[in-house]
């Protein structure tokens, strides 16, 4: 792929490789690999994004780790960023990093949600408007929301 990159794109103290960012994409403080497709009015801040990764329209990704052939569907928020919460509720303005990392061949469908310091195993799908706040392990998916949420290995799944 030829590094293709729209000129409405914002890139800041980041590395981009061969990729390709579309309309209104941000990049801060990350690096992006090879064969990307980044889509229109996607954020992408404090990661590192693997070679021949999808990441559609309109996803804010923040303080990821994502591995190489990875897909996150439309709309997604891949936040790995929380506040403390303690009596008096949040505290403001007081960020705590807790890293996500989708592994190689991970599959994040439309819509769904992915809370901080969860970690999505090799070839792992998650449902479209999933809601994720637990590790899933490799080649599972999962389905829905807590406290109903289901689980499933890839080859009961099928």
């Amino acid at each position: 792929m030829v590094r293709e990159i729209d000129d409405s794109t914002r890139i800041v103290e980041s590395e981009v490789g061969a990729s390709m960012l579309r309309e209104y994409v941000t990049v801060h403080d990350s690096t992006v690999g090879d064969d990307c497709g980044i889509y229109e009015r996607t954020s992408v801040k404090k990661c590192h994004v693997g070679d021949s990764v999808e990441i559609n329209a309109g996803c804010y990704v923040e303080n990821a780790e994502i591995g190489d052939e990875v897909q996150v569907g439309p709309n997604c928020s891949v936040v790995g960023v929380t506040h403390d919460l303690g009596e008096d509720g949040m505290e403001l303005r007081n960020d705590v990093f807790e890293r996500i990392v989708l592994h190689e061949g991970a599959f994040v469908g439309a819509g769904a949600v992915i809370a901080p310091g969860v970690e999505i195993g090799p070839n792992a799908v998650v449902a479209a408007g999933a809601v994720v706040t637990t590790d899933i392990d490799e080649r599972h998916v999962v389905v829905g929301s807590p406290p109903t949420q289901d689980v499933t290995h890839l080859r009961e799944w099928l």
